[in-house]
C-alpha cells in the first residue's frame, strides 16, 4: 500500500509541477516517473525530536478570536478571554428628542453550518469550531486599559503587540461591577431574530444564523452613549476610543467541563457589534409620535485573546526533563498557550555527508507522528499536525508546492503534505511527507533547518494568499519569555484548544518510535 501511494504521488508530480505557479526558490524534486517498484528502497534516519512550553503569544494580529474554557484530560482546564475595542457606527451621532433606551445587545457571531430544514421552513444550523459541550461562567466588565495602535516603547513606529499572558494586566483597570454575569453561559446553534429599523422607523425581521448574543444593562448605556450626545467624547473615535477604552469578555470555570468556541470576527456583513435599541420622538405635523432608532459600537478597533490556566504537575516536569540533546519518549503538543515540538533532522553530520556523496534521488521523505493513546485518554485529537522552517519562522516548500491546495475544503487541502490524523493497525497517526525539504538538504546542500510543529485548525490559515491563490508570506506571532530559536509560531495555532501527545525519538514501542523515513532511488 505504501509503494503504491509513493509511485502515484511521483507520477503525478512529475507530470503536474510544470504548472504551477509558485515561489520561484521552491522546485520539484526528482521529475523522473519510476516504473519499476523493485529499485525503491528504505532508510530510516534517526531524528532528534523534544517539546517546548509557548509561555507568551502575541495575539492580537488575529483575524478570529476564541472564548470559554475548555478540559482537556492531559493538559487540564484552560480559559480564553477576549479584551477589545469599542468604535462608534457613526462619529458626532443625535440620537433625536426625548431618546428612551429600550435595550442593549452583544452579538458576536459564531462560526456554523445550515443544515437542513425543517417542516415549517426553519432553518436549522451546527456550529463550527467547537470544543466540548457544556457550558461556562461568562461575564463582561468595563476597564481602563488602553489599546494602543503603535507601540510607545518603539517610538511609535511599530504596531503594538499584545500577548495571550496579559489578562491580569487588564483587570487590574477593571471598572466598577460586571457589566453582566452569565453563571452557565453555553453557545447555541439556535438561530435568532433581530429587528433593524428602517428609513421609515418601522423594524424589519431578519433571521440570522448563530451568534453569542446577551443583554447589557440598560442604564448604563443610557448614561455612557445615549446621554453623552453632542460631547467631546462621542465626537470622533480618537477621542472614544480613550473615553470608553476597553471591555473584557471573561471566560471562567463553572465546574461543568465548559466549552470553549471560536468567533467569527471577519465575516463581512455580520460586524461583531453592541446595538442600542430606543425609542425617540418624531414630528408628523402637529402630532409628536415615538419612533425606533439604533444605534451601533463596533467591536472593530484593537483585540486580542488571553488564555487562562497551568498544565498538570506531571505534565510540566516531563516537559522539563526533556532535553535537545538527546530528545525525548514522548512529544507534549498543545494549541494556544500551550506546547509545541522541535525536530532536527540528520543530527549526524557524517551521516549526511555520507547521503550526499550517494547522489540519491529521493522519492519520498515521510515523518509519521503516532499518537500515545495511552497518555491521551480521551479527549479532542487535533485534525491536523502543521510542520514548518523553525529557524526562518516560515512555510517549508512541501507545503508550497502542494497540488491539493483547497479554499473551500480546509480540511482536504494540502493533505499531500500533512495528512489528517488516520489510524492504522499500530493506532492513530499524522504522516507529514518532506520529500522537497529532505532532497534540497541532500542534494542541494540547503541548510539543515530547524523544524517546528504545532496545532493548527485550519491549515490553510498558516500563510496568506493572493486572489488566485498565489502564496503571500507566514502568518506569524511574536512570543514572549522564549529560548531565542521560537520568537515566533504560527498565529493560526492560538485557534483551538486541542492538544495530543506524540511518540517521540526516544519512545520504547519500536514500531510508534520517530524516524525519518526516505524512500529513494539509487542509480548509481
Amino acid at each position: 500500500m505504501k509503494l503504491n501511494r509513493l509511485f502515484q504521488i511521483t507520477a503525478i508530480t512529475a507530470v503536474i509541477f510544470g504548472f504551477i505557479g509558485c515561489d520561484e526558490e521552491f522546485t520539484e524534486v526528482g521529475g523522473e516517473i519510476i516504473n519499476n517498484p523493485s529499485n525503491v528502497e528504505l532508510r530510516e534516519i534517526e531524528v532528534n525530536a523534544y517539546s517546548q512550553v509557548v509561555n507568551s503569544i502575541q495575539t492580537n494580529n488575529l483575524s478570529n478570536s476564541i472564548l470559554g474554557v475548555n478540559n482537556n484530560p492531559v493538559y487540564g482546564e484552560s480559559a480564553a478571554s477576549i479584551i477589545t475595542q469599542l468604535t462608534l457606527s457613526s462619529e458626532d451621532p443625535e440620537f433625536g428628542e426625548n431618546v428612551q433606551l429600550d435595550s442593549v445587545v452583544m452579538t458576536i457571531p459564531y462560526f456554523s453550518t445550515e443544515i437542513q430544514n425543517s417542516v415549517d421552513g426553519e432553518i436549522l444550523y451546527a456550529l463550527d469550531s467547537i470544543y466540548g459541550n457544556e457550558s461556562f461562567k461568562l461575564s463582561v466588565y468595563e476597564t481602563s486599559y488602553f489599546l494602543n495602535d503603535l507601540d510607545p516603547d518603539a517610538g511609535f513606529e511599530q504596531s503594538q503587540k499584545y500577548y495571550s499572558d496579559q489578562q491580569s494586566n487588564v483587570e487590574q483597570n477593571i471598572l466598577g461591577e460586571a457589566l453582566i454575569v452569565k453563571e452557565d453561559f453555553k453557545p447555541s446553534s439556535a438561530s435568532f431574530t433581530s429587528y433593524e429599523v428602517n428609513v421609515d422607523g418601522v423594524n424589519d425581521t431578519i433571521v440570522n444564523a448563530p451568534a453569542l448574543r446577551v443583554h447589557l444593562p440598560v442604564d448604563y448605556f443610557q448614561n455612557k452613549i445615549i446621554a453623552k450626545e453632542g460631547s467631546t467624547e462621542l465626537l470622533n473615535n480618537n477621542n472614544f476610543k480613550n473615553y470608553l477604552r476597553s471591555l473584557l469578555i471573561k471566560a471562567e470555570s463553572n465546574g461543568s467541563g465548559g466549552s470553549q468556541i471560536l468567533l467569527n470576527f471577519a465575516e463581512q456583513g455580520r460586524t461583531p457589534q453592541i446595538s442600542l435599541y430606543y425609542k425617540k420622538d418624531s414630528e408628523d405635523g402637529d402630532e409628536t409620535e415615538q419612533v425606533r432608532g439604533s444605534f451601533a459600537l463596533n467591536m472593530t478597533g484593537n483585540r486580542f485573546n488571553t488564555f487562562e490556566g497551568e498544565f498538570p504537575e506531571d505534565v510540566t516536569q516531563a516537559i522539563n526533563a526533556q532535553t535537545s540533546e538527546t530528545g525525548a519518549e514522548n512529544l507534549y503538543i498543545r494549541a494556544e498557550e500551550g506546547s509545541m515540538a522541535v525536530i532536527e533532522l540528520f543530527t549526524d553530520a557524517e551521516e549526511l555527508e555520507a547521503l550526499r556523496s550517494e547522489e540519491l534521488l529521493i522519492n519520498e521523505a515521510d515523518l509519521t507522528f503516532y499518537v500515545n493513546e495511552s497518555l491521551v485518554n480521551g479527549g479532542d485529537e487535533p485534525r491536523r499536525l502543521y510542520l514548518y522552517d523553525l529557524t526562518n519562522n516560515t512555510f517549508l516548500a512541501d507545503y508550497a508546492l502542494d497540488i491539493t491546495y483547497s479554499v473551500a475544503n480546509p480540511d482536504a487541502s494540502i493533505t499531500n503534505f500533512s495528512e489528517v490524523v488516520a489510524e492504522d493497525e499500530s493506532g492513530k497517526y499524522y504522516n507529514i511527507r518532506i520529500t522537497n525539504h529532505v532532497s534540497r538538504i541532500i542534494n542541494n546542500d540547503a541548510e539543515n533547518v530547524k523544524l517546528g510543529l504545532v496545532i493548527v485548525p485550519n491549515i490553510n490559515s498558516a500563510v496568506s494568499r493572493g486572489a488566485q491563490g498565489s502564496l503571500g508570506g507566514s502568518l506569524m506571532s511574536a512570543t514572549r519569555e522564549m529560548p531565542e530559536l521560537i520568537d515566533q509560531i504560527p498565529s493560526v495555532n492560538s485557534l483551538t484548544p486541542t492538544g495530543t501527545v506524540l511518540h517521540g525519538n526516544l519512545s520504547n514501542d519500536d514500531d510508534k518510535r520517530l524516524k525519518l523515513k526516505i524512500y529513494y532511488t539509487n542509480f548509481n
